[in-house]
């Protein structure tokens, strides 16, 4: 129970940020979301920065049938760093995983060793962040000890880039007025799935 209050909770918060939150059942039914929002937005470019997840719904190749050209954050393949950076100012939409969901301000936590993860999700101009429900935590302290526990239970060091996302591009530099799109994605959308 306490973990389906989480997760209305998050929705609620994420959604008053700024988000565009839903909840899927089944992988498929996000592969098919994530193509119509594709096609809506005629997008040409897609950089999936989570290519383990996107592969188990084959998200690339479907992309790829629409023709629009998907670029996969893969550090084990012969590409460059600045090949990815300009990958990411390039594409349309980025993809991201979330490693953690802070149900307290509806914040989604994207912790990764190669700092293209934190690009696919701050430079193109619509991100779209996939969320395991069960990755959903009540508040900052349990986000922390998640991170660290990862760290601990892969014999590996903590992540050394944390990005902490909540709802959309925003900034408030001028008093009394919050304007959308500074810098970053106009667009936030969070889809939950149940696994």
């Amino acid at each position: 129970m306490a973990q389906l209050n989480r997760i209305e909770q998050f929705k609620s918060e994420a959604s008053r940020a700024g988000a565009k939150v839903q909840e899927y059942g089944s992988l498929p039914e996000i592969a098919s979301f994530i193509i119509g929002l594709a096609r809506q937005h005629t997008a040409n470019k897609v950089v999936i920065s989570s290519p383990m997840l996107a592969g188990l719904i084959g998200l690339g190749e479907q992309l790829a049938n629409e023709g629009i050209k998907v670029v996969d954050v893969d550090l084990s393949q012969p590409q460059t760093q600045q090949k990815l950076r300009e990958a990411c100012i390039e594409a349309d939409f980025g993809i991201s995983e979330a490693t953690v969901a802070i149900a307290e301000t509806g914040t989604i936590v994207i912790a990764s060793d190669d700092g293209i993860s934190r690009l696919a999700a701050v430079l193109p101009h619509l991100h779209i962040t996939l969320v395991n429900c069960q990755n959903i935590v009540a508040d900052l302290d349990e986000a922390v000890i998640r991170i660290k526990s990862l760290a601990h239970s892969t014999s590996s060091t903590v992540p050394t880039y944390v990005t902490f996302i909540t709802g959309r591009n925003t900034t408030a530099d001028i008093p009394g007025a919050l304007l959308a799109r500074a810098q970053g994605p106009a667009e936030e959308h969070i889809l939950l799935i149940h696994l």
